[in-house]
């Protein structure tokens, strides 16, 4: 199984430890929540593997294994497994009250050497837990920044993750529209099929998000919300996301029953170049926001409807990585930022990925999109998922 190996954790942790000595911090806590879309990133940057459903903590100590609380036999046995050359994994059960009473513990047996405490994913943690924190450190040191910060340099172990990822997305997106030509398929049954296709191929969770109609007017993520049928001239709108080994993935398509008109062709057409344009843009060095800020520029030069006013948009783009969208990225590639600070921000260097995904409304259309995966290269970037670009002609 592809997988970061040992080397590259026990690097990241020394990276950890380093952060602690600077800061005087003596013990860290990480609380990683549970994660799917979001949540659990730092935990899973150290270990290497985190469950989807539950929560996990590390505390870790300037020397020694670091002390893993598992929600449960199950979880634990995989975390042990994964982390048994630097780790010392705890089976707990009986949820946030079990996981306060495993921490005391811990903390007893990491006592503090005249350093503080430090905090990461504090914001995401239950009360019992800031309980047991309180008791022990009066001011717990946030250090959320610094230790996010770190997953800004990434390595081609990485981008190979993030390559299956998208190989995973492109099967996927394939056998939507395979589904999408044929004449009995339900939208509830491309969904549930594209989704098992995911898992099938080894993504750790896949899920759809899926639009149909002739001019659809938004996109669907639950069953119960698609229209019961495909009608001979929809629109089978989609975009895939999943992770692969923690690392996220996604890409968005339109797809066309029956024969498109010229005015969404020409728009996919667009869409296409939008992120051409975008993705010549990126190179090391490059300062990240203005990655985002073409992007807007280009989608408003495009659409009627300014970002606040428009039917349905969402972010024009992330940088993908153990979160769907890096937390250490997420403020340089916000339309909604404070640009006073921009000279203050990350700039794109290699090995960073990222999905580009124009998306916007048009009264003619309703809503329109493409995604792809792109990679910054030594001397640019390079698009990651594969299928073919631009509309997709369902049936012929």
């Amino acid at each position: 199984m592809n997988r970061i190996p040992d080397a590259q954790l026990l690097t990241r942790l020394a990276h950890v430890r380093r952060i602690m000595a600077a800061e005087q911090v003596d013990r860290l806590l990480i609380f990683g929540a549970p994660r799917r879309s979001s949540g659990g990133g730092t935990v899973h940057y150290l270990t290497g593997w985190t469950p989807l459903g539950s929560p996990t903590i590390l505390v870790v100590g300037l020397d020694g294994p670091i002390h893993i609380l598992a929600d449960g036999p199950n979880v634990a046995r995989v975390l042990s497994k994964r982390a048994e050359s630097f780790g010392e994994t705890q089976s707990v059960m009986g949820g946030a009250p079990a996981f306060a009473r495993a921490l005391r513990e811990i903390l007893a047996m990491v006592p503090p050497s005249g350093g503080r405490l430090g905090l990461v994913g504090g914001a995401q943690m239950p009360p019992v837990l800031h309980e047991v924190i309180g008791a022990v450190a009066t001011t717990p040191v946030a250090i959320d920044h610094q230790v996010e910060a770190l997953r800004l340099q990434r390595t081609p172990e990485e981008v190979a993750m993030h390559a299956r990822a998208a190989a995973i997305s492109d099967a996927m997106m394939t056998r939507a529209m395979e589904l999408g030509a044929q004449a009995e398929t339900t939208p509830a049954g491309l969904m549930a099929a594209v989704e098992y296709e995911g898992r099938q191929l080894g993504a750790d969770f896949s899920s759809l998000w899926l639009a149909t109609g002739e001019r659809p007017p938004t996109t669907y993520f639950e069953l119960f919300e698609l229209n019961p049928e495909l009608g001979p001239n929809d629109r089978v709108q989609l975009g895939t996301t999943l992770s692969y080994e923690g690392h996220f993935g996604q890409s968005l398509r339109i797809g066309a029953r029956g024969r498109a008109g010229q005015a969404l062709r020409d728009c996919t057409n667009r869409l296409v170049d939008i992120q051409d344009e975008v993705l010549a843009l990126m190179r090391p060095g490059v300062p990240m926001h203005q990655i985002v800020d073409r992007l807007e520029a280009l989608i408003d030069a495009e659409c009627p409807y300014e970002r606040l006013s428009d039917p349905f948009r969402f972010q024009s783009c992330h940088a993908l990585g153990l979160d769907y969208s890096e937390p250490a990225y997420a403020t340089a590639l916000s339309p909604a930022r404070d640009r006073s600070k921009d000279g203050e921000g990350p700039l794109l260097a290699e090995n960073m990925v990222f999905e580009i995904h124009p998306n916007f409304t048009l009264p003619e259309l309703g809503h329109v999109c493409a995604g792809d995966m792109a990679v910054v290269t030594a001397t640019g970037a390079r698009w990651l998922t594969g299928t073919p670009r631009g509309l997709i002609q369902l049936d012929g």
